[in-house]
């Protein structure tokens, strides 16, 4: 009888390798396993065995310990020999307080190979000298009167000092803009000045040098007493001029106390006064105002 070979079909060929691979996985698999095993039982044998030997660390030595070292005696023997005389204990010789420095302590004596002995007293030191006090002037000197130029004031309301800053007393307050000032000298920032009869500082940028314009000139000259005339209406203004700024408008029959009068930019005759009732100062139109004499320009 014939024998049938067998044929194999695409799909049972992969099948068969498919078989092939997983036997493989698995033996593989096994062998990974048992040399795992194995690693764990060699190590535990190991630690077995250590921990059974003895621990030589702990072992107390038959061999006694050494005894303790004997002190050292620094001092030297005396001597057997009664005819040596004995050393002289060592005495501190008196210190002169002539020849003490200024921390208190002796000087350093060294003997001098050519006789005597030398000396080597330390330098005293020296306490660093303190940083000198800015000065503040309260009058000028003769240099600072040689030198002194005209000024004004820059800024309506302004204070002087005692000094070069916002720490020193007030010494005028609210100033007027444009009064005349005399400068002396420029000190951090501040001018050392008069203002009338004081003397004093103010900031450089409310100071502007030369001569003042035409305003708000306080004077120590002789007042005049005035008032506004019956039936008028006066506008006080901030400058000789119709077209300046008007600061307030008075009535009839207000008093008014008179510095000076000036020509204005207008042409016209201003009084530069102050007005009793509010005390507040500025120009008035000359014919405006009664006073009880004549007014002096200027």
């Amino acid at each position: 009888m014939a024998k049938k070979r067998l044929k194999l079909n695409p799909a049972g060929l992969l099948f068969l390798i498919a078989i092939a691979v997983l036997i493989i996985a698995l033996i593989a698999v096994i062998a990974v396993l048992s040399s795992t095993c194995k690693g764990e039982r060699e190590a535990s044998r190991l630690n077995t065995a250590a921990s059974a030997s003895p621990d030589t660390s702990a072992e107390a030595t038959d061999q006694p310990s050494a005894p303790p070292s004997a002190p050292v005696d620094t001092e030297p023997p005396a001597s057997d020999d009664p005819t040596q005389p004995s050393a002289p204990a060592e005495t501190l010789a008196p210190v002169d307080p002539a020849t003490t420095d200024s921390s208190g302590l002796p000087p350093i004596t060294t003997d001098n190979p050519g006789g005597g002995v030398v000396v080597n007293t330390p330098p005293a030191t020296q306490a660093p000298a303190s940083p000198s006090s800015e000065e503040i002037y309260t009058s000028p000197t003769s240099a600072q009167k040689k030198n002194a130029k005209d000024g004004y004031v820059a800024k309506d309301k302004v204070n002087m000092r005692k000094g070069p800053g916002t720490k020193y007393d007030v010494v005028k307050e609210k100033i007027a803009k444009n009064t005349s000032v005399t400068l002396y000298e420029l000190q951090d920032g501040w001018w050392f000045l008069k203002c009338g009869s004081s003397y004093g500082y103010i900031r450089k940028d409310m100071i502007k040098e030369g001569k003042a314009p035409e305003a708000a000139k306080d004077s120590d000259d002789k007042t005049f007493e005035g008032t506004i005339k019956t039936g008028s209406t006066a506008a006080l203004r901030k400058s000789a001029d119709s077209s300046s700024n008007c600061i307030k408008e008075f009535s009839n029959d207000t008093k008014v106390t008179v510095y000076y009068k000036t020509k204005g930019k207008d042409g016209k005759m201003w009084y530069y006064l102050m007005v009793n009732e509010t005390k507040q100062k500025g120009y008035i139109r000359s014919d405006l105002v009664k006073t009880s004499s004549k007014v002096p320009t200027k």
